[in-house]
């Protein structure tokens, strides 16, 4: 079975709101998968540390990432 998780406080090339989307198996494969998206697109995944949040996938629900109020 795999998880979906959410990030929305990693680096990004502008002082913006970013936000990604992983789906593994677990969290160690899902922070590995999202350091190898983070520095593809040439940001370092260590600066800031960021936060994984597991999305329970178990019934119907919509999740607003960033909803533009900083």
């Amino acid at each position: 079975m795999l998880n979906v998780y959410t990030c929305v406080d990693h680096g990004g090339h502008w002082p913006v709101g970013v936000a990604s989307v992983v789906v593994a198996g677990d969290e160690t494969q899902a922070r590995g998968l999202l350091d190898t998206q983070l520095r593809e697109h040439g940001l370092n995944p260590d600066k800031p540390k960021y936060t994984l949040l597991r999305i329970n996938t178990d019934e119907p629900r919509a999740f607003v990432l960033r909803d533009g109020d900083y």
